[in-house]
């Protein structure tokens, strides 16, 4: 393996450092997001992820998956948003022990739209946010090599996937060229490779 050269390993550095800050700013908004709404950051989390996957079986064992978490953690959120009427238990068609998880309209009314993120992401140029979704991707497929992330289910972890993760991407079960905004990075269709 080659030797990194000082200025690599230090901009490695300077990225990671960002990547951090970035971190706790998202952490620190969803912390505001989840204080308005007298809930937990957590809270916020598992309402945003079943909102996403309306129509998908999303119980706790899923969820506690998903956020690398223990299932009584889950379980007790779980608990309080239903019994705050957030979320509703709807028994699963196929299993009748297990219950999906769906949101309720007033869970819809305190989930948080948009955001400084999105607004702030908005200001930059096309051809950056492309750069910048293609570079998060790459260091989250890095990640998930290594164990550091158990979930994901994204294009490129795809059996789905044909393309070369930098300018051609195709979805075989789509059968269609996606643009770089269309990759996903939470796919209900997503089969490992």
């Amino acid at each position: 393996m080659a030797r990194k050269h000082a200025t690599d390993v230090a901009l490695d550095a300077h990225l990671a450092q960002l990547l951090e800050r970035i971190g706790e700013v998202a952490r620190a908004l969803r912390w505001q997001q989840a204080t308005d709404a007298g809930l937990s950051p957590l809270q916020i989390r598992i309402l945003g992820f079943v909102a996403e996957h309306a129509g998908e079986a999303v119980g706790v064992a899923r969820l506690a998956d998903e956020f690398q978490v223990s299932r009584p953690t889950v379980s007790d959120s779980v608990a309080l948003l239903v019994e705050r009427s957030l979320l509703l238990r709807k028994p699963d068609p196929h299993d009748g022990r297990s219950h999906a998880l769906r949101l309720s309209a007033e869970g819809r009314r305190v989930l948080p739209t948009g955001g400084p993120f999105t607004e702030s992401l908005a200001t930059l140029p096309l051809h950056e946010r492309e750069s910048l979704l293609l570079g998060l991707m790459r260091l989250l497929e890095a990640l998930l090599s290594r164990g550091d992330v158990q979930v994901q289910r994204m294009c490129w972890t795809c059996a789905h996937y044909n393309g070369d993760r930098r300018g051609r991407h195709r979805c075989l079960l789509l059968r269609k060229d996606l643009a770089v905004a269309e990759l996903r990075t939470d796919c209900p269709e997503h089969e490992a490779t």
